[in-house]
């Protein structure tokens, strides 16, 4: 029987008056007495067959039922006079309070258990269901240690691909380069990247190549990757061909120099398993007696305001800064803060797995084809194959994060390793090291602080390398530090120092530079900001190389940016005027010019006097960056860098000049001309124009697209279907969305029969909608360019149509008097046609 019901019934009063009547009286009339309520004979019938009723979850401390959330449902029914639960169902509730396993599994174990005279059937000493039969209302009543933890889930597969078609991916990158002093003298060089994916869902080959020396006679073109793999569900598998720069591996392989692969990997390291690394090593859990918020502060400043239900939740530290410190954390239930306390947070930023990722591996091997090298001490290797065999694991413990690799080729063992550790809330230590059976070891050292105060950091780096005799490379031995101070922590009008000191001691040379930026005045008309610097370079015995310049920029509104200075290198010095110009719209999107001119100084034959432009363009089609200059020694360079991509699927294939991704998306929009739509993804803006657009998107991803109006178009349109969609892409998957679209122009004149008369007081209609003449004649209605026809349906079943020609039409337009053909004349009062119409 249905519980809403009864609920009604009781509540009416239908079964309270037999509640008056004395015991035997009521057995007489046929009545039934569960808990001081009397049930009549039908009701009692209907319980014996049993029903369903809501389980809802309640707090012991709370008052009434206004927090309690449902969270499954029980199978109530009466057995001789008794009422008993046959069996209850759990439901999901993600975002609501959730049980431990102990008591949610007594629940699910109830069979046929009898309400005692309280009503009441225990689940455990912290739990116990309680039913209020006049309200029919039951509800689990528990204490704190009954309820278990909502934790953030640390991970999460992608899921399958939304595209069940075969389809691919093209992203290219073009340079030319062009360098010449007259038009008979000078070089060219040129290269065109391009890299292919063709997937079936999770399936996919890529192929990745170069051609360089484009038009030249010492053209050649080289193949970097031929390589098919499936990542799905947590597990990678590839095989095929790979240089040494794409080596898929979890640890460090430093080795092995750029070579060619032929093998094949397999492991856990899968972009399909998405990790959060922006979430605490430590979780923040805090208690909700109700519906509540958390605040979470540090230092006395307000970082984060959260809502939760009921019950154990963790806090969502994804906005917190990375690094290890305390936060205060407040429990706010009905304005009262319930509790309060300190919280260690502690995230780690690693890049590719969360703090909590379990154990990463992956075995990699195949054979090795090296190619002929020559290094120090006039060591030569001839090409040669050799196998290749490795292993690689990454994890972490506690704070430190750790990686492994091992490996052997050539008759090479070799094992590295990588380690990051914050040893501070401000102090970070990374360690990187490389050993083999030839001898051969390195060891690379970086230590990075943030000094106290939060105005200033450094990092130290130092890498010694030995070679053995076997292990193709050679020595090294480096040393660095490096720097920045926020002077304007300690006084607000100063600015920011930056400094580094690079010293190579296997080669004897040594490099350091200074960079200085204060910002003068900030206003309604700009910024203008101050910067200055010093470079000295010095290689072995040679003289010091030395390089000063100061610089006043100017940041003006609408995009202008303009700098003059002065700078002195190689003994002379020059002054300085750059510009930039950014556009908004348009293919080009920034135009930029440069000139200096040697002021004094002798500048040993270099020409005085140089300068240069650059244009940087973004098409529907390709994007890239067109540059032209003139050196200090009389030669005129040119460059022009260009990027795109194309995507593919069956019948349809669109360009586009972005190329982030080997996914994306067609969108088939079927708009005319220079019609334009907005694209949302994942809340990225994105706009449409013409008929058919490609955006390249990143693989491995879940994206939410809808479609909307351009705010800038003048033209509405009317999304019938495909407003939005949810989609999971692979490297290779192009989805194809083909959306239903009434391109809609409002649409006014006046309508006259072929004989002039006017269309007076008439029903019109079209493809979309109708609307009524004044009595003029005039009318106002929107149109889907589609079917740009307007038509009539007179009395005596006369008909006829305006076809209107709105092919240039945008937005609202002005159509005049048009004839509605088919119609001779239309003359009287044509409330009667106006009657048939409507019928």
């Amino acid at each position: 029987m249905n519980a809403v019901l009864l609920r009604t019934l009781l509540a009416a009063g239908a079964l309270a008056l037999p509640t008056l009547l004395p015991g035997r009286m009521a057995m007489a009339a046929g009545l039934t007495q569960i808990n001081g309520v009397l049930i009549p004979h039908t009701f009692s019938l209907a319980l014996r067959e049993g029903m369903s009723i809501p389980l809802l979850l309640h707090y012991e401390k709370s008052d009434g039922v206004k927090d309690d959330s449902r969270i499954g449902h029980a199978f109530l029914y009466l057995d001789q006079d008794r009422l008993k639960i046959r069996r209850v169902t759990l439901e999901d509730n993600d975002d609501g309070a959730r049980l431990t396993a102990s008591i949610a599994g007594q629940l699910q174990a109830l069979q046929d258990a009898p309400f005692d005279r309280q009503q009441h059937i225990r689940v455990a000493d912290d739990a116990w269901l309680a039913l209020d039969f006049r309200q029919l209302n039951l509800q689990l009543v528990v204490k704190e240690s009954a309820l278990g933890t909502v934790l953030r889930a640390r991970s999460s597969d992608i899921g399958a691909s939304s595209v069940d078609a075969v389809s691919s991916t093209l992203d290219y990158n073009l340079g030319v380069y062009d360098n010449r002093a007259r038009a008979s003298e000078g070089n060219t060089s040129s290269y065109l990247s391009l890299n292919s994916v063709t997937a079936l869902r999770e399936h996919h080959v890529e192929l990745n190549g170069s051609i360089y020396g484009i038009g030249s006679g010492d053209e050649n073109a080289t193949l970097y990757k031929a390589m098919y793999e499936r990542d799905f569900a947590g597990r990678r598998f590839a095989a095929g061909m790979l240089d040494s720069w794409n080596l898929q591996s979890l640890g460090p392989v430093t080795t092995i120099n750029s070579s060619k692969i032929y093998g094949l990997s397999y492991g856990n390291r899968a972009n399909s398993t998405v990790f959060d690394n922006s979430q605490s090593l430590t979780p923040i859990v805090v208690f909700f007696p109700s519906a509540g918020e958390v605040h979470l502060s540090r230092d006395g400043r307000l970082l984060s305001v959260q809502n939760f239900t009921m019950g154990n939740h963790e806090v969502d530290t994804g906005s917190l800064p990375y690094g290890i410190y305390d936060v205060e954390v407040e429990v706010v239930v009905n304005g009262k803060v319930v509790d309060k306390r300190m919280q260690r947070v502690n995230k780690l930023f690693s890049p590719n797995r969360g703090a909590n990722a379990p154990l990463a591996w992956q075995f990699w091997g195949g054979m090795l084809r090296m190619d002929d090298w020559r290094g120090e001490r006039e060591r030569h290797r001839p090409a040669k194959d050799s196998y290749l065999l490795g292993a690689s694991a990454t994890g972490n413990l506690q704070t430190l994060n750790w990686a492994l690799s091992g490996y052997s080729f050539d008759g090479n063992a070799v094992g590295e390793s990588r380690v990051s550790l914050p040893v501070t809330e401000s102090i970070q230590i990374n360690l990187q090291n490389m050993a083999a059976s030839d001898r051969s070891w390195s060891l690379v050292n970086s230590v990075s602080a943030a000094l106290p105060g939060g105005f200033s950091s450094v990092w130290i780096n130092q890498e010694k390398t030995q070679i053995g005799d076997r292990l193709l490379q050679n020595d090294a031995y480096n040393r660095a530090v490096g720097g920045s101070l926020n002077l304007g922590a300690l006084w607000s009008p100063l600015g920011t120092l930056s400094a580094s000191y690079n010293d190579d001691k296997k080669n004897d040379s040594h490099y350091y530079n200074a960079d200085y930026y204060q910002n003068i005045f900030t206003g309604r008309f700009g910024t203008l900001g101050v910067r200055a610097g010093v470079q000295r370079y010095n290689n072995g015995s040679s003289n010091a190389n030395t390089g000063k310049y100061i610089a006043l920029d100017f940041s003006l509104p609408m995009g202008n940016w303009l700098s003059a200075g002065v700078s002195n290198q190689n003994g002379y010095t020059t002054a300085n005027l750059a510009a930039r110009k950014d556009i908004k719209d348009g293919p080009i999107r920034t135009l930029g010019a440069n000139l200096s001119r040697a002021i004094s100084g002798d500048t040993r034959g270099d020409n005085r006097f140089n300068g240069g432009g650059y244009a940087r363009f973004d098409t529907k089609y390709s994007a890239g960056t067109l540059n032209v200059s003139s050196s200090a020694d009389g030669y005129v360079n040119s460059s022009l860098t260009a990027s795109g991509s194309v995507g593919w699927q069956g019948r349809d294939i669109a360009i586009s000049g972005r190329n982030e991704g080997n996914a994306g998306i067609i969108f088939n929009t079927g708009i005319e001309n220079d019609g334009l739509l907005t694209a949302r993804v994942d809340g990225r803006m994105v706009k449409l124009s013409g008929n058919k657009n490609y955006l390249p998107l990143s693989p491995y991803g879940q994206y939410d697209v809808e479609l909307m109006n351009n705010k800038n178009s003048a033209e509405s349109f009317d999304i019938v279907t495909k407003r939005k969609s949810k989609l999971t892409l692979y490297p290779g998957n192009v989805a194809v969305i083909s959306p239903e679209i009434k391109q809609m122009v409002t649409v006014f004149g006046r309508i006259k029969a072929e004989d002039g008369t006017l269309l007076a007081n008439a029903y019109i209609k079209n493809h979309i909608g109708r609307t009524r003449t004044d009595e003029k004649g005039e009318f106002i209605m929107d149109v889907d360019k589609k079917f740009p026809v307007i038509d009539f349906t007179h009395s005596g079943n006369q008909t006829c149509e305006v076809d209107l020609d709105l092919s240039k039409a945008q937005g609202a337009v002005w159509v005049g008097d048009v004839i509605c053909t088919g119609l001779k004349t239309y003359a009287g009062n044509m409330s009667s046609g106006e009657s048939d119409h409507e019928s």
